[in-house]
């Protein structure tokens, strides 16, 4: 079944997935992305760290009613060692490091596939730093995540939910004699 909302579905699978191996003392928070300062400071209160933030969705080059496209999402990592700064890469018995916690993340995220959304890729990793923010025990970390989604009625899911629609559209979604993929002519009837 294909989801309504596949944009929580996907905030919802990563955050299960990875928290079956990032258990306590780890936190999780869905957070803007970019983040600014306060939210930076806000979110970090609490160490180690996975936030994850949506970037952007960008279409496919053909998008008929049904709109499928590339769902782009960061997960940031922030773990601090607050008696050895050194151990904040490769970590300790004492704290986690972000080497460890990266290769973690990319094992448990990259080829997963969620029945109901489709399979996340990682597409980028990069060491990550907060402009302003002045503790020196902290490493940070970003994951870029992608993961092809469709928003739509892909199979017929819309029928069983008719005013889930009228939330989002005051056109009808296609008519009955067109494909659910036919393309859509905005221009206005004569």
């Amino acid at each position: 079944m294909a989801e309504l909302d596949p944009i929580s579905a996907a905030f919802t699978a990563i955050e299960t997935r990875l928290c079956t191996f990032f258990r306590k003392p780890w936190a999780f928070a869905v957070v803007p992305d970019p983040m600014s300062l306060d939210e930076f400071k806000a979110v970090t209160r609490t160490t180690p760290l996975l936030a994850l933030g949506w970037r952007q969705f960008n279409p496919s080059k053909t998008v008929g009613r049904r709109f499928q496209g590339e769902l782009g999402m960061r997960l940031t990592i922030v773990v601090k060692h607050p008696l050895d700064a050194g151990k904040r890469f490769m970590g300790d018995a004492r704290g986690p490091g972000l080497f460890p916690a990266i290769a973690g993340a990319v094992a448990l995220v990259n080829g997963f596939t969620d029945p109901t959304v489709g399979t996340f890729s990682v597409t980028a990793i990069a060491q990550a730093y907060a402009e302003g923010y002045g503790d020196h025990n902290i490493a940070i970390a970003t994951i870029d995540i992608g993961c092809l989604v469709v928003i739509g009625d892909a199979t017929g899911d819309l029928a069983s939910a008719p005013d889930f629609l009228k939330f989002v559209s005051a056109f009808e979604p296609w008519p009955e004699d067109q494909a659910p993929d036919a393309p859509i002519d905005v221009r206005p009837a004569p």
